[in-house]
């Protein structure tokens, strides 16, 4: 195995390719330079395929473990099945095929050997006997994300990325629902709160038992927290005298954001142009956030899409390394036990935050001077892993995507010691693979493009601050691409950014129309409930004041380049479901829908908003956000 991390780096060559896109100076140039060789990993598609029912965007975190330690659940939202299996014998016992594109996520299993998994793409909850395999479905809400089951009330809380948590009595009974921020994620069980996490502020909400907002939780990530995790108050002991006692605060992984350097001509501008993971001048890398320590950075693991622990140690999935084969990816960090006798230096953590010797991000660095790219127990797999879990014999388990399986690792967690095979229906998808793979500057496309849809966040570029626009049914027929509508199709875009910004491979003719193909059938974000007569009112507002001349057709855009008095001329975006990625306007400067109306945001050319009252503002607001 070629341990690339631990060997001495070879000088990379340096092309200056200027990646300033403003007024379009550098455009050819910067496409028909020669790429620069990048030192870092990159990507293999050994096949060129399209399929043409597309699998989802990765989501991950698709797999729990029964009570007796034995059966694990599985969801496959690539092929709409649950497989049900006994560990132990490696038999799956039940495939239950779900209607298509039910997409399913999480699962959570009750103490009545029943799974309950949330259904992403139709907004149920399909509940599924162990021992029968018998399925049934429930409506829950628009868009199903988190769900937990809460044994003392025998009840189901989901999380609803519309924004709310809903509470489904098992037995019967009132279902509660419980208005909270639109973007929710998880839900987590404690012994006093209920957690709820959310995905692009990559924060907790806290609640009751009862459901009354408590706040926030201590812990949070940088960007995008991808999966919160039971973290314990103390690991237990090697020999398993004990188990771990359960914080009520969560772990996180989540994505770390760092604006681009600004160098015009710098190799990599979005990420890589350096010799190694531990030095790489990435704009987002791996964040591990555990109770009462430092954050802990894992560069190399790119696209964390699950967490999964068992008291003494984190299995990190990074689904973004399954396309290069000298990449772990399982990244696991071993929690140290606390000192009893007050020192400080017995509590850090066993991963990246090694107190000394680190080769790392060495000097008062990017994440400080105390790190080791070397430390974490790193896991070597075939396929595509997505998800992880622990069984009742300490068995890390991992979920491959494609193929189908499911993997036991080694008591090391670093090689595959036994697979199940799932399912023998191949998912291979050449754009989703160039989509969700590690560019070779240590970020994929889904890094920001999460789901295929946005990060929420804004970037300070050189051209200046620009909102990660989301691929969510809008991307269709809408060339040129890029907010300045530089990009003329998708091959210029691919080399533009793929190959140039993010350090990655040139990518042939045939692989650019499979991720075009791919791109162009993500679906739409799910319509929200909105009220309709409010929603009729803004309709007939949206007409009469403008908004319909650039905003029209199927994507609701006219795809021409204009200047709306927000700093410059700027493509005009689709608005498809365009309610699901505040902050609005290329620069973010729209919290809410509403400030995009008001005379600091808006532009003074940005439709004829004159003499509006609040009332048709909301009611505007209220039409665009049902689009």
């Amino acid at each position: 195995m070629n341990r690339w991390w631990k060997v001495t780096p070879l000088l990379a060559v340096v092309v200056g390719i200027a990646c300033n896109t403003k007024g379009n100076e550098n455009l050819e140039e910067s496409r028909s330079a020669p790429i620069a060789p990048t030192p870092g990993p990159q990507p293999t598609f050994k096949t060129t395929a399209s399929l043409p029912s597309s699998p989802p965007a990765i989501s991950g975190g698709t797999l729990a473990v029964a009570g007796d330690g034995r059966t694990a659940v599985a969801a496959d939202p690539d092929r709409d099945r649950v497989y049900v299996v006994d560990v132990p014998s490696r038999a799956v016992k039940h495939s239950i095929k779900l209607a298509e594109r039910s997409e399913p996520g999480r699962v959570a299993i009750d103490t009545k050997g029943r799974a309950h998994v949330a259904l992403r793409n139709s907004g149920n909850i399909a509940t599924i006997d162990l021992a029968t395999g018998a399925v049934t479905e429930r409506r829950a809400c628009v868009a199903p994300r988190g769900i937990a089951y809460d044994a003392d009330l025998d009840t189901l809380h989901v999380a609803c990325a519309e924004g709310f948590l809903v509470s489904i009595p098992l037995a019967g009974g009132d279902i509660r629902r419980i208005g909270l921020d639109r973007d929710v994620r998880d839900v987590m069980i404690t012994k006093n709160n209920i957690l709820v996490s959310r995905f692009r502020e990559a924060d907790v909400l806290v609640l009751s038992r009862a459901g009354a907002l408590q706040g926030k939780s201590t812990t949070r990530g940088g960007n995008l927290g991808w999966r919160i995790a039971k973290a314990p108050t103390a690991p237990a002991d090697d020999e398993q005298t004990s188990p771990p006692e359960e914080s009520d605060e969560p772990a996180m992984i989540s994505q770390e954001p760092v604006d681009p350097s600004p160098t015009p001509g710098a190799v990599g501008y979005y990420g890589s142009g350096a010799t190694d993971a531990c030095s790489a001048p990435t704009i987002t890398a791996t964040r591990l956030d555990i109770p009462g320590e430092q954050p802990i950075f894992v560069p190399p693991a790119v696209l964390p899409v699950d967490l999964a622990t068992n008291g003494r140690e984190y299995a990190i999935v990074a689904a973004g390394n399954g396309h290069t084969s000298s990449l772990p990816q399982l990244f696991v960090h071993r929690v140290r036990p606390r000192a009893t006798d007050g020192s400080s230096s017995s509590s850090s953590s066993s991963g990246f935050g090694g107190s000394s010797g680190s080769s790392g991000f060495g000097g008062g660095g990017r994440f400080g001077s105390s790190f080791d790219c070397t430390q974490m127990a790193k896991g070597f797999l075939p396929g595509q892993a997505v998800a992880a879990a622990y069984d009742g014999e300490d068995q890390l388990l991992v979920q491959s995507r494609e193929p189908a399986a499911l993997y036991i690792m080694t008591p090391d967690r670093q090689r595959v010691w036994k697979e199940i095979a799932l399912d023998a229906e191949s998912r291979e998808d050449t754009g989703h693979a160039i989509f969700h793979s590690n560019s070779g500057g240590f970020l994929a496309c889904a890094s920001c493009h999460a789901e295929g849809g946005e990060d929420g966040r804004t970037w300070e570029f050189i051209e200046g601050p620009r909102r990660t626009p989301s691929m969510r049914g809008t991307i269709a027929d809408t060339a040129p691409f890029h907010w300045d509508g530089t990009m003329t199709d998708m091959r210029h875009l691919v080399d533009h950014v793929f190959s140039t910004r993010m350090s990655g491979p040139k990518v042939d003719d045939a692989q650019v129309e499979t991720l075009k193909t791919w791109l162009f059938k993500v679906p739409a974000p799910p319509k929200l409930e909105q009220d309709a007569a409010a929603v009729e009112r803004g309709q007939v507002l949206f007409t009469q004041r403008g908004c319909a001349t650039c905003h029209s057709g199927k994507a609701l855009t006219n795809n021409e380049t204009r200047d709306v008095g927000t700093g410059g001329a700027f493509q005009v975006p689709s608005l498809v479901g365009v309610a699901w990625r505040a902050p609005f306007i290329h620069n973010g400067c729209a919290k809410t829908m509403k400030d995009r109306f008001d005379g600091l945001c808006g532009g003074d050319k940005h439709g004829d908003i004159a003499g509006m009252t609040s009332a048709q503002i909301a009611d505007l607001s209220t039409y665009v956000e049902s689009l």
